[in-house]
């Protein structure tokens, strides 16, 4: 039976990296973002499709593998992020992953109190896991979408950010809401505890990297090998390390030694990024689908036209707010504020974050809250679903709409 069981695993797993492959096939063929071919054969496999995979398909372990799976993808973007860039990005980008996710966190915190009638605890968290757009979801669309550079790297600093700062945000709301004599001092104190915990490992860990990289004497045959192995290990050490200390420390920790290790003078550092991005595209294919594959329509259809109206005030009111507050000035001319109004969709942060979440929300008790656990993955996966279909899935028709395609010479 066993042995049944794992090759029927096996097979499935298969299938999952098959149709992520495929996904990126027809990205490539078409020019339109993955991420629309990787959520419609997540959708077709689960529940509301074929029903190959289920809740159970996975287990326990879907939560570990999805975070091991984030610390990959996140440390592959920040690896690509160099000082330089950050140092040298417009002030829009500085200005969204500051008061712009401020005031993103905020406004779809009320609109989901006000429009879902949800507690402050599970609005909170909503918008806490909103905020971030991410890499998963950006960089497919730089990879088919030829913009100026200065509008593609606000777009990817915000995507690494705001993916790090909200999933900590989160884990903290959610602590605070399973702590309840937690005081408003204490949130700070959790935020600053685990982004802290997340820089220091990951600032560790790429100072190992770096020192046998650059300071222990390989055949010249095994360095580039090693180079790229090394590198995948140091994000998924880093993870581990942070987040077996505190919850989700481990993203800060992908995301530093990445940011790290991006900006040290390494050996063979052109393979090693080759390699991080063929790992990633894989490990972010069969997140992106498993995660898709346990959608289930009905959550959504409970939530009725307020979740949509939830929609409307993420995408179509807040993000404009906080695009034109955020490019105030002679940066950005109009047709590339509008671009980067209607291109913020969210990505495997919120999804996976937010699973995990309703898990313990319909398990612990106490506190225990099924209700919270729907309204909480329903909204979340429905304003993914929304974004990534129209965002990502028409983002190339956009940039075209708005003029804002550059031309190859």
């Amino acid at each position: 039976m066993s042995i049944h069981v794992d090759l029927e695993l096996i097979a499935l797993v298969a299938a999952i990296v098959g149709f992520g492959t495929a996904a990126q096939f027809l990205a490539a063929k078409y020019r339109v973002p993955s991420v629309l071919f990787l959520i419609v054969a997540g959708i077709a496999i689960g529940p509301e499709g074929l029903g190959i995979v289920t809740t159970d398909t996975f287990g326990d372990a879907l939560s570990t593998i999805v975070g091991v799976s984030v610390a990959i993808i996140v440390f592959e973007g920040s690896f690509r992020l160099t000082f330089e860039t950050v140092r040298t990005a417009p002030r829009a980008a500085r200005r969204l992953v500051t008061i712009g996710a401020a005031l993103s966190f905020l406004g779809t915190a009320l609109a989901v109190w006000l429009l879902l009638d949800a507690s402050w605890d599970i609005a909170l968290l909503v918008g806490a896991l909103l905020v971030a757009t991410g890499p998963t979801v950006i960089t497919p669309i730089l990879a088919v979408v030829s913009v100026r550079e200065p509008v593609a790297t606000t777009l990817e600093t915000e995507g690494i950010v705001n993916d790090v700062t909200a999933a900590i945000l989160a884990i903290v709301i959610f602590k605070a809401m399973t702590a309840q004599e937690l005081a408003p001092r204490g949130f700070v104190f959790l935020f600053i505890e685990r982004l802290g915990m997340g820089i220091v490992t990951g600032l560790a860990i790429a100072g190992v990297v770096w020192y046998l990289l650059t300071q222990v004497d390989l055949p010249a045959e095994a360095e580039p090998q090693t180079a790229r192995l090394l590198a995948l290990a140091g994000a998924v050490i880093a993870f581990a390390i942070a987040d077996s200390v505190f919850s989700e420390a481990g993203i800060a920790a992908a995301a530093t030694a990445g940011f790290t290790l991006g900006n040290l003078e390494l050996p063979h550092r052109e393979s090693m990024l080759r390699f991080n991005q063929d790992v990633t595209l894989l490990v972010l294919s069969f997140v992106f689908i498993t995660l898709a594959a346990l959608l289930e329509f009905a959550e959504l259809r409970t939530l009725g036209s307020a979740g949509l109206g939830v929609v409307v005030v993420v995408a179509v009111v807040l993000r404009p707010l906080v695009v034109f507050l955020s490019t105030t000035g002679r940066e950005f001319p109009v047709r590339e504020r509008l671009f980067l109004s209607f291109v913020g969709p969210r990505g495997i942060i919120p999804a996976s974050v937010a699973t995990l979440f309703a898990l313990r929300l319909q398990t612990t008790t106490p506190p225990s809250d099924p209700a919270g656990a729907d309204l909480l993955l329903g909204t979340v996966f429905l304003v993914i679903l929304v974004t990534d279909l129209i965002e990502a899935g028409f983002a190339r028709q956009i940039a075209v709409a708005f003029g804002v395609v550059e031309t190859k010479e």
